[in-house]
């Protein structure tokens, strides 16, 4: 008839939990706020390794088809390049945001066969990343390294 004293009923959490949880998930937070960074500039610099190597295959695949030289011209202090037919214009890139040229890659020509007049290595980077495309001299391999 009278109620049991030894019972208590607990509604709720204890402060040392809500603090073990609070702990865990800002420490989970940290470490994704660490990786964010690292992570945009990696996409970034591959997007845009990526966008360069296949802008050269095209040039090369379209001087082989139309049988015509086409010239790329880099302009490393606009973060540009432009793409030239027979010395006429043809369109220009942009860079991706934060990316830049690390070096300061020469002038390169695709002949109607598609080989290059040189071989040439363009660095690209976005913070402590770094890309290069690479284009073999004698028979115009572009690649990714």
């Amino acid at each position: 008839m009278f109620p049991d004293k030894t019972r208590i009923c607990k509604r709720g959490y204890s402060l040392l939990e809500i603090l073990l949880v609070l702990t865990i998930i800002s420490g989970v937070a940290f470490m994704l706020l660490i990786q964010i960074p690292n992570h945009t500039q990696e996409k970034a610099i591959m997007m845009t390794a990526d966008g360069l190597l296949q802008d050269l295959r095209e040039t090369q695949q379209a001087a082989m088809a139309e049988s015509v030289w086409y010239k790329v011209r880099f302009y490393p202090s606009m973060g540009t390049y432009k793409i030239y037919k027979q010395g006429l214009y043809v369109r220009t890139v942009t860079l991706q945001d934060k990316v830049t040229f690390g070096n300061v890659p020469t002038d390169i020509i695709f002949n109607a066969s598609g080989a290059p007049n040189v071989g040439l290595t363009i660095m690209l980077q976005c913070g402590d990343r770094a890309k290069k495309v690479i284009v073999a001299p004698v028979m115009g391999r572009i690649r990714v390294d």
